[in-house]
């Protein structure tokens, strides 16, 4: 459960903000919202104007200026769960000392998308996340590519205005979209890069390779969390690497 309407104090006045269906940015310069997950700890979510959230987080008609991402120097995960047992455990009250990822299908985290703010009460709690993983397929439009890659931002861009420390998550899908998916994250910090589903597939494997090259051109980073099977070519010595777990669980049940 969570609370169906709560009070924002703003420099201005008091206004009612409704969760369900929450859009944002409102017109006052800087929110703080009172939401939990769960039976969790209420927390005040800051939400700046710049952040243009939504229920489903759709890719606005119209783009405001961004907010630079805050550098994450020094991040560096010992061991990683899977966003949908994190919630799971959650949910029993045991939260784990993890660093949070979402390597999973899309429908596993949808609800990330649907309720931004009350995810984001629940994350506070771990020590660390990894960016979210809306998926960017080479065969889609540019315009659900670039729907997937705001979404991925936006969320970032909320998680480290309220103290989460997060690794971003860089994800592509060809040249024409390293603009939006690359270059839009600071140099020299610390990154997670999947694999998952990539070996086996020339052609996934020719466009990982290429755009794997451009990370490392642009973004020159301090430290890569590899998650998925080591590739061909990799610059192993600023890199950690950590396996499907999902996968592993299901083999070894553990």
């Amino acid at each position: 459960m969570y609370t169906k309407s709560l009070v924002s104090k703003t420099k201005k006045k008091y206004i009612m903000v409704s969760i369900k269906n929450l859009h944002l940015p409102f017109e006052e310069e800087l929110q703080q919202i009172t939401t939990h997950y769960g039976n969790g700890e209420k927390h005040q979510i800051i939400v700046p104007p710049q952040l243009q959230l939504n229920q489903g987080m759709f890719l606005p008609d119209h783009i405001i200026e961004q907010e630079e991402f805050q550098p994450n120097y020094g991040l560096k995960p010992r061991d990683l769960i899977a966003f949908n047992y994190a919630k799971a455990e959650y949910n029993k009250g045991i939260i784990s000392d993890k660093c949070v990822y979402f390597y999973l299908y899309d429908y596993m985290f949808r609800c990330i998308n649907n309720h931004p703010l009350r995810y984001t009460a629940m994350l506070m709690s771990y020590p660390m996340v990894i960016g979210p993983d809306n998926s960017v397929y080479l065969n889609w439009t540019e315009h659900e590519r670039r729907q997937s890659a705001w979404r991925n931002q936006q969320m970032t861009r909320l998680w480290q205005v309220n103290g989460i420390p997060v690794i971003f998550n860089v994800s592509w899908a060809g040249p024409d979209s390293y603009g939006y998916c690359i270059n839009v994250y600071p140099k020299h910090c610390v990154i997670a890069i999947n694999s998952m589903g990539i070996k086996g597939d020339p052609d996934a494997c020719y466009f990982w390779h290429l755009g794997y090259e451009e990370v490392l051109k642009t973004l020159e980073p301090a430290l890569i969390v590899r998650y998925g099977d080591k590739m061909e070519g990799e610059y192993e010595e600023i890199s950690i690497y950590f396996n499907n777990q999902i996968l592993n669980k299901l083999q070894y049940g553990r």
